[in-house]
Formats: structure tokens, C-alpha cells, sequence
């Protein structure tokens, strides 16, 4: 799974340049064993944001399955949006409630959720470079509620990139 590759049932994928480690080779999206961590619900491709956001995913698939590939008690999530400045947030890469255990995947996706919401905030006023208008944020674009996650992919050690989708092919303004 690209992270570049359309998504059936839903809208035009985000077209994130790779996150680059500040090499000039391009990364592949890859974890430990070659696939990235992917969200799925049971009547389609990715969960959209706002469930997770609103703590309504329990239809996602494998919810209480433990994510074991991420390395350190935190992870970098990288953000690439075209027309924005990247966007880096750490989050928990562990469940600490009781005892050190991997985030479920419902955990994961609702943490990778409120670090796009931390994207669209920081950037709800800045503006977006008018090549990529397409993509432009905020009122009068496009909207956390119009997102979809669909996987998210290994970048650098303790470096994530979620692969994003518009919910509709209309979502864009």
C-alpha cells in the first residue's frame, strides 16, 4: 500500500511528499516486516477522522489489537500537507493507563487523529501556497471532519506518516 495510491470507496488521497530524513535517496514507506499499520472498518478503507475524534471507531477492525513495531515510549508523526510547512507531534507509542503495553490500534489512530487535528490548528490561519491550493485548509477548504486515515507508515526510526484520504470526492471546496 502506497501511501500515494487512490483508496477505494472514498475521495482523492493527500498527496504528502515522502518525509525525508535529509537524504537525498527517498525513504520507503516501510515497517519492521514491509507493511504499514493500516486502519480499516468493516464496510470499507479507513476510519474517518471525526469518529476517532468523537471516540466512535469501535467498528474498526483488529480495535484491540496491540501494535508492536514502534520502538521507544514515543513516536514522531510527520505531516508532509502539500502547501504547508512540514509538521512534526510526538506521541505515546505506549498505553500507559496500567502497565508499559504497545497502544492498541484503536489507540494509535485516535492519537494519529488528534495530531492532524494539531496540524489544521496550527495552520488554520496560514496560508497555502496557490500550486497547492487543491489542498488548502480551514473554513474554506478542506476540514479534519473531511478526512479519512487509512494506514500509517514508517518513515525513519520513530518517524510515522499517515497515509490521508478525503471521505467524498466533494469534500474539497
Amino acid at each position: 500500500m502506497s501511501i500515494s495510491s487512490g483508496v477505494p470507496g472514498r475521495g482523492p488521497t493527500i498527496p504528502q511528499q515522502l518525509y525525508n530524513v535529509g537524504t537525498t535517496n527517498a525513504f520507503h514507506f516501510t515497517t519492521g516486516g514491509g507493511m504499514p499499520v493500516v486502519f480499516n472498518v468493516a464496510d470499507g478503507t479507513g476510519v474517518p477522522l471525526q469518529q476517532l475524534l468523537r471516540r466512535q471507531a469501535s467498528h474498526l477492525q483488529a480495535k484491540d489489537e496491540r501494535i508492536l513495531d514502534m520502538s521507544g515510549d514515543t513516536i514522531s508523526i510527520r505531516i508532509e500537507w502539500p502547501g504547508y510547512p512540514s509538521y512534526t507531534k510526538q506521541i505515546a507509542s505506549k498505553d500507559w493507563k496500567k502497565t508499559r503495553l504497545p497502544n492498541t490500534r484503536e489507540r494509535l489512530a485516535t492519537k494519529v487523529a488528534e495530531a492532524v487535528r494539531s496540524f489544521f490548528k496550527k495552520h488554520a490561519n496560514t496560508l497555502c501556497n496557490s500550486l497547492n491550493s487543491r489542498w488548502r485548509i480551514g473554513p474554506n477548504g478542506i476540514l479534519v471532519d473531511d478526512l479519512v486515515l487509512v494506514s500509517l507508515h514508517r518513515v525513519s526510526q520513530g518517524s510515522w506518516q499517515p497515509k490521508l484520504c478525503l471521505l467524498h470526492d466533494d469534500a474539497q471546496k
